[in-house]
């Protein structure tokens, strides 16, 4: 079955090399990627509050020009890859980048969105642009986010921190799960006890977690109760990873990452590609 994967361009340089990371991380798997535009043009936005685009001709005009860039960008990569496992699909819309991804995902059942991202303005100590931080926080699908120096052919180690709160039989895994068949790739969980690990829903959460990774190769790490930057940048100092994955999660630091301007973290800001999971139900 094949993946159906977004991903949103803005046609530099940045967004087409987290198009072909992506191409590369998939390159064995069936995918429709989608590649996505929007846009809501300050010389016709005013306009917009009382016409539409149609009826001042300039958001056709607009439009027509994305879809031309679309369709040669599309061209581009079909020449790049295995014609017979990726099929590429086209889209340009009026609207903000982070409620059309999620209609999107409701009509084309997407399984992932992938972006890129340079930073707000490029600054280093900037994680996430404000793009990648809206599609992050609301988005109903994985969110895979891609810096600009990131190298998929490096991908061997992928860190997964966890606090064992969610349901891991109602989250979607089939995406890391499907980066999990490479041969090459180990997942290594990183947990920080805490005495909340003493419920028996986290107990049941571990047991759940377990089960999913069953037949993939996978590392477990315990550590003394400690934050989860700390922990983080502790085993990043004894381990290096290419991926960060983690659940979205209100109660966890998480929702601080996609906030705050300047984040301690080993390198994640500059070369660490960061995939967020988003909770049933919206969590």
């Amino acid at each position: 079955m094949s993946l159906r994967i977004a991903i949103p361009t803005d046609f530099s340089e940045n967004a087409e090399k987290a198009i072909r990371f992506a191409l590369q991380l998939f390159r064995n798997r069936p995918c429709r990627f989608y590649l996505v535009h929007t846009y809501t043009p300050s010389f016709f936005r005013a306009e917009y509050l009382l016409h539409s685009p149609g009826q001042i001709g300039l958001g056709d005009f607009y439009k027509q020009r994305v879809l031309d860039q679309l369709e040669a960008l599309k061209a581009r990569l079909v020449g790049t890859t295995d014609p017979e496992k990726h099929k590429f699909f086209i889209h340009a819309a009026f609207n903000n980048l982070d409620a059309e991804l999620n209609e999107m995902s409701r009509k084309e059942r997407l399984d992932l969105i992938v972006m890129g991202t340079q930073g707000a303005t490029g600054a280093k100590e900037i994680l996430f642009g404000t793009n990648a931080v809206q599609v992050m926080h609301r988005a109903g699908v994985p969110v895979l986010v891609i810096p600009q120096e990131a190298d998929v052919t490096q991908l061997k180690d992928i860190l997964f921190p966890t606090d064992f709160a969610p349901d891991y039989n109602q989250l979607d895994l089939t995406v890391l799960e499907g980066i999990l068949q490479r041969p090459e790739v180990t997942l290594h969980v990183l947990h920080a006890y805490t005495e909340a690990d003493q419920a028996p829903q986290r107990q049941k959460s571990r047991e759940q977690l377990q089960q999913r990774l069953a037949g993939s190769r996978v590392s477990w790490t315990e550590v003394g109760d400690q934050g989860v930057v700390e922990a983080i940048n502790r085993f990043a100092e004894k381990q290096p990873v290419q991926l960060l994955v983690m659940v979205r999660n209100r109660h966890t630091f998480l929702e601080n990452i996609l906030v705050t301007p300047t984040i301690d973290l080993i390198g994640f800001h500059t070369k660490i590609p960061f995939m967020v999971l988003p909770q049933p139900g919206g969590a």
